[in-house]
Parts: structure tokens; sequence; C-alpha cells
């Protein structure tokens, strides 16, 4: 059974603060790294805090990268959330996230936002070039049921999809994607390009 944060829709409050998780460009089947980008947000768009780090493409670190980034900040950007989007389910090319794990570590909901509904199958084909091709897609699958919500796609953990469709509203405030994810990626691309990308 999965561990339900108490994250009730009244919890959406006026100037809640999310954290938005992205990563930067990198060139696929390499060796090398890409920038890792938090940032903490509130409701009415004020950035309140970035955080970033690195992570290793096509590696199985990004959920260590993730906590530690979060944790050795806790009081001043964690502390202050009350949930953290992730920009996909994979970072850094096949860095897939164990959502069931930052979840239990981190104590906040994670809402994990598409812009297009993913093609499972596509993607466990392309894993099969990996030796340990059976634990990265498990680690897909253990992302859970992906739901709708308006024109993007989301899977949670620790808030109930009611809840989570709320807190994507909530912050969708100049496109689909909620703007923590947003503002994320556009600092991401710009650390790893020389200048941002459109998310």
């Amino acid at each position: 059974m999965h561990c339900f944060l108490v994250v009730c829709l009244s919890d959406v409050k006026e100037n809640v603060r999310a954290i938005g998780i992205d990563d930067g460009h990198f060139r696929p089947r390499t060796k090398g790294k890409t920038k890792l980008v938090a940032v903490l947000l509130r409701a009415d768009s004020r950035i309140e805090g970035i955080l970033c780090s690195d992570v290793e493409v096509d590696a199985l670190n990004s959920t260590h990268r993730i906590i530690t980034m979060l944790e050795n900040n806790k009081s001043k950007f964690l502390g202050q959330a009350s949930v953290i989007f992730l920009d996909g389910v994979n970072f850094a090319g096949f860095n897939i996230v164990d959502v069931d794990v930052l979840q239990k570590e981190l104590m906040r909901p994670i809402i994990i936002v598409f812009r297009r509904m993913p093609d499972l199958q596509q993607i466990f084909n392309a894993l099969q070039r990996f030796d340990d091709s059976d634990v990265r897609i498990n680690l897909i699958k253990k992302a859970g049921t992906i739901h709708k919500a308006g024109k993007i796609f989301f899977q949670c953990r620790g808030i109930t999809p009611e809840a989570a469709r709320k807190f994507i509203e909530k912050f969708s405030i100049h496109s689909h994607i909620p703007e923590p994810v947003r503002v994320a990626h556009l600092i991401a691309s710009a650390t790893t390009l020389g200048h941002s990308t459109a998310p």
C-alpha cells in the first residue's frame, strides 16, 4: 500500500509554495552529466529560491541527487513546499526516479507532469539496451496510473488525483505546465545550452 499524506483540497491556499524540478540539455547515450534544477515558487509566481545540482546521463542516481539537493537545504526550500512537481519520471535520459523512495524520504506529495501522454511501450522497448532494463521498467511502472488534468497528464504519489489536479490548476499560471516546472526548465536549459528553450 502507498502512504498518503494528509493533503486536502482546502490545503491549496492562496500563497501555497511548490518545488519544480527539471534537467538541462544533454547528449543521449553519453557518459556525461547535466544540470538538475529545483525552483521554489509561490502560487503568485514569486520565485523564492533556486537550487542546482548535477545528474549523470542514463545512470540511476536521480532519486539520490534530488533527495540530497533538497535535504541539504531543508529549512529554506523543502520546509516551505507543500508539493513537489517533477517534469517527467526520468532525468538525463533514462535516469529514472524511484517515486516511492522520493516521497517517503522527502515527506511531500509528488506530482509528475507530462506535456503529452507517454508511449510506455516505446519507452520499454528503448530500455532494452540496458543490462538492468528490468529495474528501469519497474521504476516506471511504480510511478502508477497516468491521469489527465486539462491538456496535460500526470502521476502522483502521497496525494489523491483530485487534490493533485487542484495543485496543478493553482500553479498553471502562464501555460498548461505548472509554473515551478516551467521556470525550472527555463533555468536548466539556459545553464546547459547558454540560452533557454521553451518547455
